[in-house]
């Protein structure tokens, strides 16, 4: 065999093993081998749990399917059974896994010494509570957060055993109990935005941060099927193309805070057409109310055109089965003449307890004996209450504040810090090192939803009644504890009885006194009831005229609430951080009102109203309306973490209050200001 036939073998030989499976298989089995020797890690095989809960992050109590790994919840997803979300999720119900571990949560009991907030046990914790609370005397409050919450019959109940005040933080649900008060009836405010065939959303941004905001869109979505004619026509008035405008089939321009206006001047056309109602005081509503709002005076106060309102009006009157929902563009600072006006015209076009109208949820029976109805829970209007603590004209002795951050998410939110600063002694319940957090004397760390028991009991915009009941999925990642557990220890320790030795219990009794199935609310069943209150409103109640704006501004300034910014509670959701770029809060104008204020796109502004003053850069955008600027709420954190604090400029600090003695509620929703550049 000579050299070239040598070669000539050795290279067929190769082609032909590399065709055989032989050098294959002895790769694989290569890498079996080195990849199972014994002290190679393993992946675990674990088993997934699913469960379902209703979301305390959303004020809508959307419903999730949480997964869990080993006990340890790893993610979430929607829930298609649930009646308020029906396979679509908020982005903050989204955060109810992400927040878990989040680096602002509080992680143990804190109580201010000289060199600040230091650790405490819990035993010595409550024992001091329990003394602070002994020694104030009745001079005592709280505020919650919690609008859905069986919590707030304990709270209420130990604030009226000790002769103090219970304050709910202001908001749609509030607004809501305020305008049937007024208007004669009593429960909770709910749409049946599914049945109805035409929708009138006046201020209300209802897909997007009001009511039950993610049942909403699955509505509109079901209503509009892609390819499809619509089978309900909806119509957004407000002075922003929001993410509700945007989508909707029509957009009318209506400055801020003209929902109750606009709402009186639709009433005015309907009965200029003939329209009656199922109503008390009509006579005098139709003499004193409606006659003073006609389409003229809409154009020049809200911006409406007249044409335009009796458009809507003849739509409304052809309609066969209309709905009319009111409030304000950031869910706040409405007050309760937008509802009792819009509830006005409901009633009117015969839209109250009927299939795709308005319907009135009984109230859930109270189970804390002293914890009073939830309309009387909401009666107390908050801001007032936090101007006089501020300025000395009021005290508390203990100030409690529990699911809320009354310091940064409200009207003048500087003089509400101070008002939680001028408070004897401040106990913050908060899940987060939020801006009343960190101001507080003591610190006593909520669990959160995934974390303990707690319920949800129809929600502000819910079609029916609904009751969920959340237990502990999870054990507490932290030192924390249930707030209401907690109250009902410290009242032990006070020797007073509120008749359940753990919240737990409370929940039983709700469940049993609504006529749930506990072991099925447990499993994740979700109770519905069909039942309405009966109301024949008083009309005559809207009589008296609404608050004037507050400042004397040449803008009228509209925020706007956005769930992927955040709640009035919860600073950015941990999945959003990606939506939010820059570190400048950016206020949106069109270029006509850029060029009467002078300003230019991308300038640095500074935005000064009656109640403080904030900076931020503009963006000329034609999605606002001419005389107003528009911006976005959620920014301007002191506290939190490092994702959300120092962004931008917070909103709030330039809204004022305004007084509404005939209602009960300030109303904010209408503040003017001028703009500078910075």
């Amino acid at each position: 065999m000579n050299r070239r036939t040598f070669l000539s073998f050795a290279a067929g030989a190769g082609a032909g093993l590399m065709i055989t499976p032989i050098p294959w298989k002895l790769t694989d089995d290569i890498s079996i081998w080195t990849q199972n020797w014994k002290w190679n890690p393993k992946v675990p095989k674990r088993n997934v749990f699913f469960a379902e809960m209703a979301s305390k992050l959303d004020p809508a109590g959307t419903g999730v399917r949480v997964a869990l790994v080993d006990g340890v919840p790893v993610g979430l997803a929607s829930s298609q059974d649930h009646p308020l979300s029906g396979g679509g999720v908020s982005a903050l119900a989204a955060a109810e896994v992400g927040l878990l571990m989040s680096p602002a949560r509080v992680r143990q009991p804190l109580v201010r010494t000289e060199a600040g907030l230091a650790p405490i046990s819990w035993s010595d914790a409550e024992a001091l509570l329990a003394e602070k609370l002994g020694r104030a005397e009745g001079d005592v409050a709280m505020i919650s957060g919690d609008d859905t919450g069986t919590a707030n019959e304990v709270f209420a109940a130990l604030m009226h055993r000790l002769s103090g005040s219970f304050y709910m933080m202001p908001g749609e649900a509030q607004s809501a109990h305020k305008a049937l008060e007024k208007l004669g009836g009593e429960g909770h405010l709910a749409y049946d935005i599914e049945g109805a065939d035409y929708v009138l959303l006046l201020g209300a941004d209802a897909l997007e941060s009001s009511g039950t905001a993610v049942r909403n869109a699955r509505a509109f979505s079901q209503s509009h099927p892609s390819g499809q004619p619509a089978t309900a026509k909806y119509v957004y008035a407000g002075p922003v193309l929001n993410n509700t405008a945007v989508v909707c089939d029509q957009w009318i321009q209506a400055r801020p805070g003209a929902a109750a206006s606009v709402a009186l001047g639709l009433a005015h056309a309907l009965m200029e057409r003939g329209a009656t109602a199922r109503a008390n005081g009509l006579d005098a509503f139709r003499r004193d109310v409606a006659a003073n709002y006609s389409p003229a005076r809409i154009e020049r106060e809200t911006g409406v055109r007249a044409d335009t309102l009796r458009k809507l009006a003849a739509e409304l009157a052809a309609a066969k089965r209309p709905l009319v929902i009111a409030g304000s563009e950031f869910g706040q600072g409405a007050g309760a003449r937008a509802l009792m006006a819009a509830l006005g015209l409901n009633a009117m076009l015969g839209r109250i307890n009927v299939a795709g109208g308005v319907k009135i949820v009984p109230e859930a029976p109270a189970v804390v004996q002293g914890a009073g109805s939830a309309a009387s829970r909401y009666s107390a209007d908050l801001v007032p209450f936090l101007k006089k603590l501020a300025e000395g004209k009021a005290s508390a002795g203990v100030l409690m504040v529990y699911d809320a951050n009354p310091a940064y998410a409200l009207p003048q939110a500087e003089l509400m810090a101070q008002a939680v600063r001028r408070a004897g002694f401040t106990v913050s319940f908060s899940s987060f090192m939020d801006e009343t957090a960190e101001l507080a004397d003591l610190v006593l760390p909520s669990s959160m939803a995934l974390e303990r028991y707690d319920d949800v009991y129809t929600p502000y915009g819910a079609g029916q009644a609904v009751y969920s009941l959340n237990r502990p999925l999870a054990r507490p990642a932290f030192d924390t504890r249930a707030t209401a557990d907690v109250l009902l220890s410290v009242a032990r320790r006070l020797d007073i009885d509120l008749g359940y030795l753990a919240f737990k219990d409370v929940l039983r009794a709700k469940a049993e006194a609504l006529g749930a199935d506990w072991k099925a609310l447990g499993r994740g069943a979700v109770w519905t009831s069909a039942a309405t209150t009966e109301l024949v409103p008083d009309l005559s109640a809207a009589a008296a005229p609404a608050p004037r704006a507050q400042g004397e501004g040449l803008l009228a300034l509209a925020p706007v609430a956005k769930h992927n910014l955040g709640s009035a509670k919860v600073a950015l959701p941990p999945l959003c951080a990606a939506t939010v770029r820059g570190s400048d809060l950016m206020v949106q104008m069109n270029a006509k009102t850029a060029r009467q204020s002078g300003v230019a796109e991308g300038q640095a502004v500074r935005l000064s109203g009656p109640g403080g003053e904030m900076t931020a850069r503009v963006h000329i955008t034609e999605k606002v309306m001419t005389g107003v600027v528009a911006a976005p709420l959620g920014f301007g954190h002191t506290a939190w973490d490092e994702y959300s604090r120092g962004l931008g400029d917070n909103a709030y600090k330039v809204l004022a209050a305004a007084d509404d003695p005939e209602t009960g509620l300030s109303v904010w929703s209408d503040t003017r200001v001028n703009i500078a550049t910075a």
